[in-house]
C-alpha cells in the first residue's frame, strides 16, 4: 500500500521539474507613454481679472440703483394661492403611517419567529 501512496502524487514532482527547467522571463518594461500634442495656453493680459471685476461691480451698481418694481395690491394675491393644508396635517399624517407600519412589520417579524 505504501507504493500505492507514493505513485498517486508523483505528477507534482514532474511538475516541479518542468517548472525548474523553464526558462525565466524577462522582465515586464513599460515604454514611455507618447502624448498627443498639447494646445498652448491662451495668453491672458496679466490686468484682466481686474477689468473683469470693473465691469462686474459697473453692472452691480446699475442693477441696483433701479428702483424695486411695485405691483398693485390685486395683481400680487392673484399669483399667489392660500395654502390648502397647515404644516401639523403632513405630520400627523406621516406619524399614523409610521405607526401602522411598525405594527405590520412587527406582527410579521412575530410570526416568523413562531414558524420556527
Amino acid at each position: 500500500m505504501a507504493q500505492q501512496d507514493s505513485g498517486h502524487d508523483e505528477w507534482v514532482n514532474a511538475w516541479a521539474e518542468t517548472a525548474q527547467a523553464a526558462p525565466k522571463a524577462e522582465p515586464f518594461v513599460v515604454a514611455p507613454a507618447v502624448l498627443p500634442h498639447v494646445a498652448q495656453p491662451i495668453s491672458i493680459s496679466p490686468d484682466q481679472l481686474m477689468r473683469d471685476i470693473a465691469e462686474i461691480e459697473r453692472v452691480r451698481d446699475a442693477l441696483a440703483a433701479q428702483p424695486a418694481p411695485v405691483f398693485a395690491k390685486g395683481r400680487t394675491q392673484a399669483l399667489t394661492a392660500p395654502a390648502r393644508t397647515t404644516d401639523a396635517v403632513p405630520v400627523v399624517i406621516g406619524g399614523v403611517l409610521a405607526l401602522v407600519m411598525l405594527t405590520v412589520f412587527g406582527a410579521a417579524a412575530a410570526m416568523t419567529k413562531l414558524v420556527r
